[in-house]
């Protein structure tokens, strides 16, 4: 049993010990050089040519929505498609759940007053 133990403690240890090795310096190497490429795009001229390119491609196209009105419009509608999706599911549930219940008998209510019944809530309590 104890071998049993000092191989398990032995293996974790190794475990452990290879996964805080890391990468090895190739890798480093390659992580760090694909990292510099990316940052140079961004800020290089190429980069911002790029950007500037794009930019007046976009220049010439209208808005979605070009004024207060449409955006009201737009958000109006939205929100009354919303509602009603949203009212109509509820009644839907809210229909099937009464269908359900409908042959069920209600549950009738503790009579609170009477001496039984607080004996009853009272070692329920302290249960």
């Amino acid at each position: 049993m104890s071998k049993l133990l000092v191989a398990l403690i032995a293996a974790s240890f190794a475990t452990v010990a290879g996964a805080q090795a890391g990468a090895t310096k190739q890798e480093k190497q390659s992580t760090v050089q694909s990292v510099t490429q990316e940052a140079a795009k961004s800020t290089t001229a190429q980069g911002e040519a790029a950007d500037v390119a794009k930019a007046k491609a976009q220049k010439g196209t209208p808005k979605a929505l070009p004024d207060k009105g449409a955006k009201q419009q737009a958000v109006s509608s939205v929100t009354k498609a919303d509602a009603a999706a949203t009212t109509a599911q509820a009644e839907a549930k809210d229909v099937a759940k009464l269908k359900t219940e409908k042959g069920t008998p209600k549950v009738a209510k503790p009579d609170l007053k009477d001496p039984a019944v607080q004996k009853q809530m009272q070692k329920a309590a302290t249960q």
